[in-house]
């Protein structure tokens, strides 16, 4: 059971280079020894294509066994990893921030010490062996079906719009959505421009996927990232649903199906989430952003999710899965005879910011420190991930960007005056700094 995701990210052929990830792949294979096996897989775009080749050679270089995916979503790899027999998979997709940039994601069910050492190859007659993955698609699709309520879906036809972002094995979530009995118009839209400061579709794809979904009149539009561990919801009415606001959807299902249990977060979790897991007798944990997973594992929980759009249903798969997500949703609009926009007005959305602020890596500590000093000493505080400050009616969180020298500031409060209040006050601390 995969309890770890690490993600290297960097500029390809400047620092994820073709030498880098074959490297990468030989320290891997070390750590798990010769004869071994991994899976590997990436998104539909050529850098991608490239480094998952150097990876797999330094793999192979270290005598383990690759299972090659090709392109392939990562909650469908890692449902059907388990049938060879691997307890490592790694996916290269495009970067979620940067469009120069590919994002490695190793997947492992025990800790991989990546330190920067030299990797050692096997002999020429030991090299591992690379075999091509077939069928496993339709492994998932059948796993998935099972799982649902998918008469009671189909009962419903729901018309759908689905943003499949230049379309990854483009036709299959259609075809998994026609075996729910759905109809589905398929886009396959890439933004041309990159918000840089949080891993969004952009307002352009945002505007023309809300603009179809209300113009054929369908249920409900979702957008699936490039690797499909990420999706965002749009309603009938053509409203982008915040994310918070679906964890808060899934988590109330997810309490009232299981009569109760933990639901992990992580700390960007609104103010809401809190709200639906007390009035629903669960637990809530609120863990770091690069935790929530293992945590999900290690509690035996009923839910997990975390910003952006990412959420794992235990029941099926503890992975991060986009297109699960989507089937539960349908199945709880049928369920509830329903739909999203009267959902969504049934989880409270406070007023909320995110902004970043530059920051360079060994000033991100002192800025964290002059914050928390800031607040009395009676208040909640959270250092599990960055800083999280909790108030009565408000939270501030800073957390330090792992990858570039950014600060980012999530501010949540009950009055958007106090918002405005808090969000120049933190805003006036990091800039004295």
């Amino acid at each position: 059971m995969v309890k770890y995701i690490y993600d290297i990210r960097g500029e390809v052929n400047s620092e994820i280079t073709n030498k880098f990830a074959s490297h990468l792949g030989t320290v891997i294979g070390n750590y798990l020894g010769p004869g071994e096996s991994v899976v590997l897989g990436r998104d539909f775009n050529t850098p991608s294509q490239m480094i998952k080749r150097s990876i797999s050679t330094g793999l192979m270089s270290a005598g383990i066994n690759v299972m090659d995916f090709g392109i392939a979503p990562i909650p469908v790899i890692h449902y059907v990893m388990n049938l060879y027999q691997t307890k490592v998979m790694v996916t290269i997709a495009e970067s979620d921030l940067r469009p120069q940039d590919v994002s490695i994601k190793i997947f492992s069910t025990f800790v991989i010490p990546l330190e920067q050492r030299h990797g050692d190859k096997v002999a020429w007659n030991c090299i591992g062996e690379l075999r091509y993955a077939h069928e496993y698609r339709e492994e998932y699709i059948k796993a998935v079906l099972k799982k649902a309520a998918t008469k009671l879906i189909k009962s419903k036809s729901f018309l759908l719009v689905a943003d499949c972002e230049m379309g990854m094995s483009a036709p299959f979530t259609p075809k998994l959505l026609n075996k729910l009995g759905c109809e589905t118009v398929t886009i396959g839209f890439k933004d041309t421009k990159h918000d840089l400061n949080f891993s969004k579709p952009g307002p352009e794809r945002l505007s023309l996927d809300s603009e179809v979904t209300t113009t054929v009149g369908a249920d409900i539009g979702i957008i699936l990232d490039n690797d499909r561990d990420g999706v965002t919801f749009i309603d009938e009415c053509g409203n982008i649903v915040r994310d918070q606001t679906i964890l808060g959807i899934f988590a109330r299902d997810a309490l009232i199906r299981e009569h109760g249990g933990t639901v992990v977060s992580s700390v960007v979790a609104s103010m809401s989430l809190d709200e639906v897991v007390s009035q629903y007798e669960g637990k809530l944990i609120k863990t770091s952003v690069n935790q929530v997973l293992k945590e999900v594992i290690d509690n035996d929980a009923v839910f997990g999710g975390d910003e952006p759009g990412m959420y794992v249903f235990p029941e099926f798969q503890t992975c991060y899965d986009a297109i699960f997500a989507m089937v539960r949703m349908l199945e709880i609009l049928a369920r509830e005879d329903t739909t999203l926009s009267k959902l969504t007005q049934e989880i409270a959305e406070y007023p909320r910011t995110f902004f970043t602020l530059e920051c360079e890596h060994e000033k991100k500590m002192k800025v964290i420190n002059t914050i928390k000093n800031s607040f009395e000493s009676g208040e909640d505080i959270n250092t599990v991930d960055g800083l999280r400050v909790e108030m009565e009616d408000s939270f501030i969180l800073v957390r330090p960007s792992r990858f570039e020298p950014l600060i980012r500031i999530y501010i949540e409060s009950k009055s958007s005056k106090k918002l405005q209040k808090l969000t120049a006050s933190i805003k006036r601390i990091i800039e004295n700094v």
